[in-house]
């Protein structure tokens, strides 16, 4: 009789128990976010840690994403750190061997999927090197940076001295199209009739097109300098050159180019009897380095091969550190190097020195 109570008293106490274990457990099953209804309106990007971002594509390239979140504003992903995209506008895919598709994209499981005229086609993200919109004139393809840097000097040393920088580029998976422009003043306050100590600019233009994901050709080169200090009224060359790629990866990009160009120098004043015109040889290395996600180097050095009365040698070299403050803002530090290695004088002048140095602080808006 005893042993019967204790059974049944074990009974009383044990069902209600596995009952609610199995409640409990159904109840605490592994949880996983909803997938989102996928808007037509928005594009839409899923990072490895599950959230969703609605908004724009903008680009990739260089193993990172360019993405305008609608609430976030613009964000810049390793391309390691998406799980899954989808656009709503066609794209343009450039693959490694070269060949361009076009279509709706979807990313998924290390996969990529393009939609076109009702048909997908399917291949290994492996292959995948850059996404730009398809449509040509949207303003994503664009970006530029204005910078403005002022330097006033006063009591035993009066002086102003400013410079204005500005870049516009635009980028397709297949070109690449750039306009620089800087210009340097400084001049002695010390009266009315203030002395001009420096007056240069410098405007550059190139198109580039890409040939391979190493390889590309410059078809449009184009250089305009003037600098008072060198005697150079006007100095514009136009030529072509062809381009490669030593590195190019998410932290640094490294290019060399060398190709012929033609140039015409005018001189403010000089014993020459006309404007000079000389054959070139062009070569030139950009180096672009992050050293961080915040701090970027900078080393960018051209160099044209001329003939004695255009100057023998001119060369160029522009040097040092971006930091950035915010999105849109960075700090700047630039050296710059201008060197004529034949300097033309004026009439009854001294020959002008062959090298011209600017350490230039300065403040940059990206757009």
């Amino acid at each position: 009789m005893k042993n019967l109570l204790l059974l049944g008293f074990a009974i009383i106490i044990l069902v209600p128990a596995i009952s609610y274990g199995q409640d409990f457990s159904e109840h605490t099953a592994v949880w996983s976010p909803p997938t989102p209804v996928f808007s037509q309106q928005f594009d839409w990007l899923q990072l490895r840690s599950g959230e969703w971002l609605k908004g724009d594509i903008i680009s990739m390239y260089e193993d990172e994403l360019e993405f305008e979140s609608d609430e976030f504003n613009t964000f810049i992903f390793d391309w390691q750190d998406v799980k899954e995209l989808r656009s709503r506008f066609d794209q343009q895919i450039r693959f490694a061997n070269g060949e361009v598709k076009q279509g709706f994209l979807i990313v998924k499981d290390e996969h990529l999927i393009i939609i076109s005229d009702g048909t997908e086609q399917h291949y290994p993200l492996s292959e995948l090197l850059s996404i730009t919109s398809s449509s040509d004139d949207r303003k994503d393809l664009w970006d530029g940076k204005v910078s403005l840097g002022i330097d006033v000097n006063t009591g035993n040393v009066n002086q102003l001295d400013y410079m204005a920088s500005a870049r516009l580029q635009r980028r397709t998976p297949f070109s690449r199209f750039k306009i620089d422009f800087i210009y340097n003043y400084s001049k002695s306050t010390l009266d009315e009739d203030a002395q001009v100590i420096t007056d240069t600019g410098r405007l550059t233009a190139y198109f580039d097109w890409f040939y391979s994901s190493k390889m590309f050709f410059r078809v449009f080169d184009y250089e305009h300098f003037t600098d008072l200090q060198q005697n150079i009224s006007s100095r514009d060359t136009l030529g072509v050159s062809l381009g490669y790629h030593l590195v190019q990866n998410k932290r640094l990009q490294w290019d060399v180019t060398l190709g012929p160009s033609y140039q015409q120098t005018v001189y403010e004043d000089s014993h020459l009897e006309s404007d000079q015109h000389s054959g070139v040889v062009a070569l030139g290395t950009l180096f672009d380095y992050s050293l961080s996600s915040r701090v970027d180097f900078l080393f960018d050095y051209q160099l044209q091969f001329v003939e004695n009365d255009s100057g023998k040698r001119n060369s160029h070299l522009k040097t040092g550190f971006e930091f950035e403050l915010s999105n849109d803002l960075e700090l700047e530090v630039i050296f710059y190097l201008d060197r004529v290695a034949k300097p033309v004088s004026s009439i009854n002048t001294v020959v002008p020195k062959s090298n011209d140095y600017r350490l230039v602080f300065s403040l940059g808006y990206e757009f």
